[in-house]
């Protein structure tokens, strides 16, 4: 299983996304590609705060409309267990002097206690979480 970190859903969510990416998403089998609730919130945030117009409008239906509907069956919940690894993770990344955002510890949090590889572009963001990372914009 493959977790999708926030930057590969917006990535996808453009009108020219990035040549690689849709290269890596279209070999990979789509049934072990997964979001996650935490980039779920994440999008909706973003999309909450664009300024209202037809960026926003065009944004909300790829992602309600195609992201939502495609990953219906596949998206990964923050639960119970998640959280404890989230605070070992956090707590590892402080005492290593490179702390790490909250949505990105949960993410990677989801992703060690489900067994899950990590898809961003942001490797840095994801190291030292004992995960298998890949960057499909490489």
């Amino acid at each position: 299983m493959i977790i999708l970190d926030t930057n590969i859903i917006s990535e996808l969510m453009k009108e020219m996304p990035n040549a690689h990416v849709v290269q890596w998403i279209n070999k990979q089998n789509a049934n072990y590609l997964y979001i996650t609730t935490i980039t779920i919130g994440e999008i909706v945030y973003g999309l909450e705060v664009l300024p209202l117009g037809k960026r926003r409008y065009l944004l909300n239906e790829v992602f309600h409309g195609v992201i939502m509907q495609t990953f219906k069956h596949r998206i990964l919940p923050f639960t119970d267990s998640a959280a404890f690894v989230y605070g070992k993770i956090m707590g590892k990344r402080k005492s290593l002097g490179k702390p790490l955002s909250i949505p990105d510890g949960q993410i990677a949090a989801i992703g060690l206690s489900q067994g899950c590889s990590i898809a961003t572009r942001n490797i840095k963001d994801f190291t030292d979480c004992e995960l298998d990372l890949i960057n499909p914009f490489d």
